[in-house]
């Protein structure tokens, strides 16, 4: 456990008291993205930040297109870690969660929703509302009404003060340009925050396998992917960092745990759905004429067949 006395999350002189969260605009397009205002800039001790915007454009155009494919493949490994990280904060808290059997009441927001997987873990585990934020349209359409999707940056979140009893960050932290102020917002909108990463050093032999083949192919790593694995996933996999910048954003008690989660995915066809469609592959993969995109298939799933069992090794971070 890491604890550091922390702030109490009173709303500051001038602030709405709080309140259930608003909805963004919507239009044709589906929903918007809500603008934020800039914060200070980070302090050496804090988060890495990144060059936002082009990173961010170029993240976010990735996302959107990966959304079919997605779908079809990583769903349902980041669905199994979704339920283990809702197990892990709804463990009583002497055992390192936040409630104690259920969450029977709570108002959830779901960061870095996606396609909504953790937003359904939470109502599965007794959520009253879950609001389900992304900067992704194409992910979030796929999260369904009932998760109210939302477009939103989340280091400038469109919610009051203390909207929210908890905040999922689902493997989202390390995708943020500034995560050191996605952590302060988060503390902003809720007292509570169940967020999770991969634990450092975790691998799965089909990872290297099928970048084998993507390469064979002719694909090269997108430059935003290169800096996310440089720069951002060491800080998010980093339990003394992560927990050092959760509790200077102003969470009292921070604890980490590390968990395994079997995710149930081994067969040929899974594991390559999964890498397949990961954001920095799967435009790739659509780029690629039907016949080809046939042929790679085939080659992923040659290639990972006899690997082990998708089982992972998750870091949990649970605060308030």
């Amino acid at each position: 456990m890491v604890g550091v006395a922390g702030g109490q999350g009173r709303a500051s002189p001038g602030m709405s008291a709080p309140q259930s969260p608003g909805r963004a605009p919507r239009g044709p397009e589906g929903p918007q993205r809500c603008p934020g205002a800039e914060d200070p800039p980070s302090e050496a001790s804090e988060a890495p930040a990144r060059k936002a915007d082009k990173l961010s454009a170029d993240e976010r155009a990735a996302y959107e297109q990966a959304a079919p494919l997605w779908a079809a493949g990583p769903e349902r490994l980041y669905a199994s870690l979704a339920r283990a990280l809702l197990a892990c904060a709804v463990d009583a808290p002497a055992g390192g969660g936040l409630a104690g059997g259920g969450l029977a009441g709570w108002r959830v927001l779901d960061l870095g929703a996606g396609t909504g997987v953790a937003g359904r873990a939470a109502v599965a585990a007794g959520a009253r509302s879950v609001v389900s934020a992304d900067f992704a349209h194409g992910m979030l359409r796929r999260c369904g009404v009932d998760l109210h999707p939302v477009a939103a940056d989340a280091t400038a979140l469109p919610f009051r003060d203390g909207s929210f009893d908890l905040v999922l960050a689902a493997f989202c932290l390390g995708h943020l340009d500034r995560p050191a102020a996605g952590l302060r917002e988060a503390r902003r909108v809720s007292a509570a925050l169940a967020a999770s990463s991969f634990a450092p050093g975790w691998s799965h032999p089909a990872k290297a396998a099928v970048d084998d083949v993507l390469g064979s192919f002719g694909y090269r790593p997108p430059p935003w992917y290169v800096t996310f694995k440089r720069d951002a996933e060491p800080w998010a996999s980093d339990p003394a960092a992560l927990g050092r910048d959760t509790a200077a954003a102003g969470f009292a008690d921070v604890r980490l745990r590390t968990v395994t989660v079997d995710t149930g995915l081994s067969s040929p066809a899974q594991l390559a759905g999964w890498r397949l469609g990961m954001a920095h592959v799967a435009p790739f993969v659509c780029s690629l004429p039907g016949g080809r995109q046939a042929e790679l298939r085939q080659a992923a799933e040659a290639a990972v067949t006899g690997t082990s069992r998708l089982v992972v090794s998750m870091l949990v971070l649970i605060a308030r």
